[in-house]
């Protein structure tokens, strides 16, 4: 049995092939519950032409997507929650392959699907070294595959155990962007992930959903610097390699992003903590930049793939 979680906030255009999706799993032993987060347009009205008795809808004040989703899997009522967005969408078979791994891993509490980003004149398939073969489930470090670009666990791919989210601490709901990083990070300390590495979930790109082209607040930049500064405490040796990889990447191009953005007194903040993460160049780059008058920096890295 499995609890999906949709949060909802203005998808009227997209959430009925959402929700379609789900109905349509081969896997029936599921509840839908979908969190209206405060939604202007007809996303409820939508939602609401689907008669079928595993649909639970559940209305909130605009609060969130981290709000929606923890209202969410408190709601739920079975031991794993299946997270999907409400412009995204599901293979028929996401659930049953999801159901034969849980069956067969048994021990493990983190799994995650092949993933399809959908653009609007192309299609991406979510590759990276370290993941098992195509076609194929496999255990895998989360923190090994991001020294090597972006994790293997989004929003709409993955299944994971309610026990291990409330031991976490659910979503930060305070975070307004990657709030779902933050958690993921959370629960991949001592978790392995079970990936099955089939095409079953689809990620639609949107001029309102694309993260990249998003404006990093400083408070939220800084939350999730305080969660990589706890989590690398908490890593084995062989992790922390990994996870310096990513910091220096991530860390420094997300700052070059978003800086000129920052107040003084902002920019200092988010500086400290991350010159506790980055090291050797990376950190002698973000001192340069920090007393940088120019601001304009990301482009010039951008072109030339700083890494």
């Amino acid at each position: 049995m499995i609890s999906v979680v949709i949060p909802l906030y203005n998808k009227e255009t997209f959430i009925a092939e959402t929700i379609q999706s789900v109905l349509d799993q081969s896997f029936t032993q599921f509840e839908l519950i979908i969190v209206n987060d405060g939604s202007t347009d007809y996303s409820v009205s939508v939602v609401k032409q689907f008669q079928d008795s595993r649909i639970q809808l559940i209305e909130i004040e605009k609060s969130g997507v981290s709000k929606a989703r923890n209202t969410g899997i408190r709601s739920s009522i079975y031991q794993w929650i299946a997270f999907l967005d409400a412009d995204d969408w599901w293979d028929s078979k996401f659930l049953e392959e999801m159901v034969a791994a849980i069956a067969t891993y048994k021990e493990h509490k983190l799994f995650a699907s092949g993933r399809t980003h959908v653009f609007k004149n192309e299609t991406i398939y979510y590759t990276n070294p370290y993941l098992p073969e195509e076609g194929t489930v496999g255990t895998v470090n989360f923190f090994k595959v991001i020294s090597r670009h972006l994790p293997l666990i989004n929003s709409s791919n993955a299944v994971i155990s309610k026990s291990l989210i409330e031991q976490v601490g659910f979503f930060r709901e305070a975070q307004k962007m990657h709030e779902d990083h933050d958690l993921w990070m959370r629960l991949s300390i001592g978790e392995d992930v079970v990936f099955i590495n089939k095409n079953l979930s689809f990620y639609r790109n949107t001029e309102t959903n694309s993260a990249s082209k998003m404006y990093y607040e400083p408070n939220d930049f800084s939350t999730f610097l305080q969660t990589l500064i706890q989590t690398r405490k908490d890593l084995t040796k062989i992790e922390k390699i990994h996870f310096k990889k990513y910091a220096n990447r991530f860390v420094t191009l997300t700052y070059i992003k978003n800086y000129s953005h920052y107040s003084r007194q902002e920019d200092k903040e988010v500086i400290r903590l991350a010159q506790m993460l980055v090291t050797g160049k990376y950190q002698l780059l973000l001192r340069s930049l920090h007393w940088f008058p120019y601001k304009k920096t990301y482009p010039i890295f951008k072109f030339f793939q700083f890494h």
